[in-house]
């Protein structure tokens, strides 16, 4: 599901401020995988101080630990689900169950697998958000293609919108 990032961060009003962590995925030496890093990095500028801030690598256990005890968590992913190299989409994750991996991640499943991996120990947050980038390029080395480059900004704007949204009540 893809949609204002307002309906995705919002599950049911909240009294206080969520508990959030945003959390980078990829793999900076291999081209546009790290563009999970590099959009975080980004959205930092915006983001309370209080939010928590993790890069990881995609490996399943890491992801469930860089969410641990939150409300929300936005995921930051390079993907591969066939749109215009640079496309940012808002998934929310929690909506049903995820339907092919690489139109997920660009990391063999690990937000996927971290995913069904949580559901099943009981370990996911209330909200969790997924900020894709799609990607093309995985060749060894540093640096984002043109075209990944360009959608970073948006990308960072896009989580740091999500947070604020779910940090006032999801607007309702």
């Amino acid at each position: 599901m893809t949609g204002d990032p307002a309906a995705v961060a919002h599950r049911g009003g909240r009294e206080q401020p969520a508990r959030a962590a945003v959390v980078g995925v990829g793999n900076p030496w291999r081209r546009d995988d790290g563009v999970g890093h590099r959009v975080v990095e980004a959205a930092r500028r915006w983001l309370p101080p209080e939010v928590a801030v993790a890069l990881v690598d995609g490996e399943p256990t890491r992801l469930l630990e860089a969410w641990e005890g939150v409300d929300l968590a936005v995921v930051v992913d390079g993907i591969r689900a066939g749109g215009r190299a640079g496309a940012v989409r808002c998934v929310d994750l929690l909506a049903g169950p995820l339907v092919t991996v690489p139109a997920v991640s660009s990391h063999g499943g690990g937000v996927a697998e971290a995913v069904e991996l949580g559901r099943v120990l009981g370990r996911l947050p209330a909200s969790l958000v997924l900020i894709g980038v799609e990607i093309t390029d995985e060749a060894d080395g540093p640096g984002l293609s043109p075209a990944v480059a360009a959608a970073v900004d948006q990308a960072a704007r896009r989580v740091a919108e999500v947070v604020s949204w779910a940090r006032a009540g999801g607007g309702g």
